[in-house]
């Protein structure tokens, strides 16, 4: 029954979704175009809303002249059939809400660029996982109803549409999504039961069907969403800018980021991956989160997670859900027999008939999902029949019933004989070894599935630890570099000073102390912080981003300003405070502190000018810059590391320049009074101050996005990051070597200043990427400390690299997976057992 004021045609044509329709007297029937369902699912944006108002109105006209003409001679009627069915076209179009975002071309030429680097990356991971195999599992599901699942009201899930059936096969699922009005469909099912290929199933069909400037589909792990910090708009740019590091570019107006936009303007399609994983606590709040998100999107969770959560509720608000079915024992076996030797078929026709025979007994229940006919297939197919003994497995093992008496015991055998499967081709001792790997990589994940190159470590070694380990890392690369500079330039310093060969060691050892402590107590107090996250930026010198001879000049003689004002500042101060301490008169320190500040501040402005100029700042060559915006864009982005380079610098100088003196008292029992000591801590201060912000804040100038389709798996990511820490490392060098060469590289004092560019510039570089970047911790814990402890290999990222070719580990963005959840849970308990 229609509601007041609105009925239906009395031809028994339905009304298009949102249309309001009226009876006249004289038999004739209006229709009005009103767009309020769509509205409700859709963030205001103008264009979108003109573009659906402006249909529906076609629609509406349409339809009016459907009815007027209805009545009209037989002449017409071709035409009313015709225009009947325009409308109808018309109407399911409108529908196709993703269809119709309308977004800058700019924009939709970065989504183009994304879905080109998603889909090759897809295509190669769905190759790896065996997902486009030419005879697949027939997974199929059926809808769930009101009656099974607290669902959302149908008229909202549904709109004005007649609920459909939503039942369908695999390669089916986004074509059963796009017939959802508001484009939500929720996925259920046990574990195993083959949730996560069909979330790549989806997005490899998206992909390969997609239209230019239209949204990209993606897979997003909620495991790792922090509801307590992002919504889900915020965390899904979040996840893009890990997985893609050049969406971080801001973009033209400087207040967003291309990974921003995306998700603004409804450009990214997820597919939510694991809604069990979110804490139980959580969930209902995520439950609201995802409501409250005008964001289309596929979510996959197992079905008992996803019932507490929905309980009481209406559900996730205008989603459909679908849950999947178990295997029936016919298709289960014929993927196995087809995966097998044609000799082992017999074995297989006795499994199938133990199954079929009994469904609810431990084999029947056991391969009744995906996953475990899966691991079947590697245990006891082709790749499991050979070896001896326990080591041999076939079909026939599986009917053993006095060993396999649950389902339990029966899936337990299949995951703890995989990797024996996949590693057949090593030594039983080595496959042990593998083992016990896998298993500390899955206890280190705890509840979370990504498993980040970055983080190894982080939380199965305690913060004490780590900082030890990092501080003493740390302090015997600057150590090892320092007798290494020192051996060779001493042939060049003359006269060479007494023991020189003894003290180098010493002087190493002290420097390497005193670096190590440093490093390490900042690594303590941040506890690795935002420094474990990799870089998504490289250094760009002239051409990161192609700027315009406007824009370069105008950045140019910003950054000449900015550098020659602080360089002329900070040595000039230096050189009025190393005069009045050494009492030289009013006018001869201030041409002296000229001198340095002239010197000081051309060599700062040069390279912060050059830097800034034609570095890669992330603003777009079309774009036109005024000054006043590149002034404040370099205050915003420069002045800060300067400041905070030069604090950190200014401690770090006066610390040594105070400790070194009294060390050297104490093993000498003589040496400088404390007023000279403290004196010539403060100069130096001041000038390590100036060597120190300067590369921080120039680093900064010369960061640019990562280009696109640079990094697509951890490997690149984490070739990516060294690189960038490297290039930091360089930078620090170079500018060391300009503003030293004022106090250094004067006559018959190269010796010093080269000890002072390499020392300093290259080891606080290199010492700053070990301790404080993403790199570095997983140079010093993963390459050094957890293979020295024995929980991993030495080779750690090569074995990486092979689980993944082995089927073991799966990519998921720039973070390695385990193949299923299942498997990682099995190994992280039986580690567990070992080490209790």
């Amino acid at each position: 029954m229609a509601e007041d004021g609105e009925k239906r045609p009395t031809d028994g044509r339905q009304a298009p979704p949102g249309m309001h329709v009226e009876q006249h007297g004289d038999g004739t029937m209006v229709v009005a175009g009103v767009v309020h369902e769509l509205k409700l699912s859709l963030p205001p944006k103008g264009p979108l809303d003109e573009l659906v108002a402006t249909t529906r109105g076609l629609v509406g006209l349409a339809n009016g002249l459907v009815v007027r003409t209805h009545a009209l001679t037989g002449r017409t009627r071709e035409l009313t059939a015709a225009v009947t069915e325009f409308t109808q076209a018309i109407d399911r179009l409108t529908w196709e809400i993703d269809e119709f975002v309308l977004v800058p071309d700019d924009l939709a030429r970065v989504a183009d660029k994304l879905a080109g680097a998603l889909h090759g990356r897809w295509q190669a991971e769905g190759k790896q996982r065996g997902i486009q195999d030419a005879d697949p599992l027939p997974v199929r599901w059926h809808s769930v109803h009101a009656d099974q699942l607290e669902l959302d009201h149908p008229e909202r899930i549904w709109g004005d549409q007649a609920e459909d059936d939503l039942s369908g096969r695999l390669d089916e699922i986004a074509e059963v999504h796009r017939r959802l009005p508001y484009r939500r469909l929720v996925v259920l099912g046990p574990g195993g039961s083959g949730k996560s290929v069909l979330g790549v199933r989806f997005v490899l069909r998206r992909l390969e069907h997609r239209r230019p400037g239209k949204p990209v589909a993606e897979i997003f792990g909620l495991g790792s969403w922090n509801l307590a910090e992002d919504s889900l708009e915020d965390w899904l740019s979040r996840q893009l800018r890990r997985d893609q590091p050049w969406l971080a570019e801001v973009t033209a107006d400087g207040r967003t980021t291309l990974a921003e936009e995306l998700v603004n303007w409804r450009l990214i399609l997820p597919v939510l991956d694991g809604f069990d994983e979110i804490p139980g606590p959580l969930r209902a709040r995520a439950r609201e989160l995802l409501s409250e998100s005008s964001l289309p999107y596929v979510l996959t969770s197992r079905r008992e997670e996803y019932r507490t959560a929905v309980a009481d509720s209406r559900g996730l608000h205008r989603a459909a859900v679908v849950e999947l079915a178990e295997l029936s024992p016919d298709d289960a076996v014929e993927y196995l027999r087809l995966r097998s030797s044609r000799h082992a078929r017999p074995d297989w026709d006795r499994v199938q008939a133990e199954m079929e025979g009994n469904p609810d007994g431990p084999l029947g229940r056991a391969l009744s999902t995906p996953l475990m006919v899966d691991l079947a297939a590697i245990v006891h197919g082709e790749r499991g029949t050979s070896g001896a003994g326990k080591a041999a497995r076939g079909p026939a093992k599986l009917l053993d019933e006095e060993r396999f008496d649950t389902r339990e015991a029966i899936e337990d055998d299949l995951l703890g004989g995989f990797l024996h499967a996949v590693y057949r081709d090593r030594p039983a001792e080595h496959r042990e070894r593998v083992q016990e790997w896998y298993g500390y990589l899955a206890h280190h994940l705890g509840d979370s599935s990504d498993l980040k190159w970055w983080e190894l470590g982080g939380r199965t070694v305690s913060r004490p630890v780590r900082m030890v380990v990092v501080g003493s890392v740390t302090g015997l690369a600057f150590a090892f570099l320092d007798m290494l500079v020192l051996w060779s330039l001493m042939p060049f310093v003359v006269p060479k000073p007494p023991y020189w060969i003894a003290a180098v060691p010493l002087n190493g050892a002290f420097l390497g102390v005193l670096t190590g402590t440093g490093f390490g107590l900042v690594y303590a107090l941040t506890d690795g912080g935002r420094a474990r996250r990799p870089s998504g930026v490289s250094v760009r010198i002239l051409g990161g981003t192609r700027p315009t001879r406007r824009t370069f000049g105008r950045r140019l003689v910003v950054g000449l300003t900015g550098g020659f004002g602080f360089g002329f500042v900070t040595w000039f101060a230096t050189g009025l405070v190393a005069d009045a301490l050494t009492g030289t008169a009013l006018v001869p320190a201030l041409l002296s502190g000229l001198r340095y500040g002239l010197a000081g501040g051309l060599g700062s402005g040069l390279a912060l000018g050059l830097a800034y100029g034609g570095g890669g700042a992330g603003r777009r060559a079309e774009k036109r810059l005024r000054l006043k915006g590149v002034i404040g864009h370099f205050r915003r982005r420069i002045g800060p590391r300067l400041a905070i380079g030069y604090a950190a610098g200014f401690t770090a100088g006066l610390v040594y320049w105070i400790v070194g003196p009294l060390v050297t008292a104490l093993a000498t029992g003589g040496g400088a009074g404390l007023g000279t000591v403290l004196a010539s801590a403060v100069v130096n201060a001041l000038s390590y101050g100036s060597v120190i912000g300067l590369p921080y804040a120039l680093t900064a100038a010369l960061a640019a996005p990562i280009p696109a389709g640079s990094v697509n798996d951890p490997a690149s990511l984490l070739r990516t990051s060294r690189t960038a820490v490297l290039q930091q490392s360089l930078t620090n060098t170079l500018v060391f070597a300009v503003v030293g060469w004022p106090s250094y590289g004067r006559v018959g004092h190269i010796p010093d200043w080269a000890y002072f560019t390499l020392v300093l510039g290259l080891g606080l570089g290199l010492a700053y990427g070990l301790a404080l970047t993403a790199w570095g911790h997983w140079m010093v814990l993963s390459r050094v400390w957890l293979p020295l402890t024995g929980r991993l290999p030495w080779g750690v990222d090569a074995f990486l690299k092979d689980a993944h070719r082995r089927g073991v580990l799966r990519h998921s963005g720039a973070v390695y997976q385990f193949r299923h959840a299942r498997l990682k849970e099995h190994l992280a308990r039986t580690y567990k057992y070992k080490e209790e």
